[in-house]
């Protein structure tokens, strides 16, 4: 029953969308922002107990509920993925509800997306910040604009 509600809930959010209505520059992911500092990450990291590891232009950390990927930029923070734990039954569909409780119905639908864009477009552009949840992994993905490339 739990996972019919569930599905239900996800279902009604995709239906409603807010073209417009969203923009990922303020967003944040477990208090990490785009455009932060590295140093600033790590601090906020340390600050809630969790160790950061640097490699060149990235930075992993590992939290209560996952694991962090985060692309540097120089030194501001590009793009921050976070992967969830979601072993247990029904994590998966649960992590689904809290993403669309905390951020509201996405913008695009497949894969779930918030983002600023026009009632034109189907899916968010390259050109905006964007925030993208991939029910299958689980995973919410925080990115900076992208360049098209040629």
């Amino acid at each position: 029953m739990r996972e019919k509600v569930a599905a239900f809930v996800v279902a009604t959010a995709l239906a409603t969308t807010n073209a417009g209505a969203f923009d990922a520059r303020g967003a944040d992911i477990i208090g990490l922002r785009l455009g932060m500092t590295a140093a600033e990450a790590t601090a906020a990291l340390g600050r809630q107990g969790f160790a950061v590891t640097r490699d060149h232009d990235a930075l992993t950390a590992t939290t209560r509920d996952g694991q962090l990927d985060i692309r540097l930029d120089g030194e501001q923070l590009a793009r921050i993925r976070y992967i969830f734990r979601a072993h247990e039954a029904g994590a998966p569909e649960s992590i689904a509800m809290s993403v669309l409780n905390r951020f509201g119905p996405p913008q695009q639908k497949k894969p779930m997306a918030w983002c600023l864009m026009t009632e034109r477009e189907a899916a968010c552009p390259q050109d905006v910040a964007s925030l993208t949840f991939f029910p299958e992994t689980p995973a919410l993905v925080l990115q900076s604009a992208r360049t098209p490339r040629p």
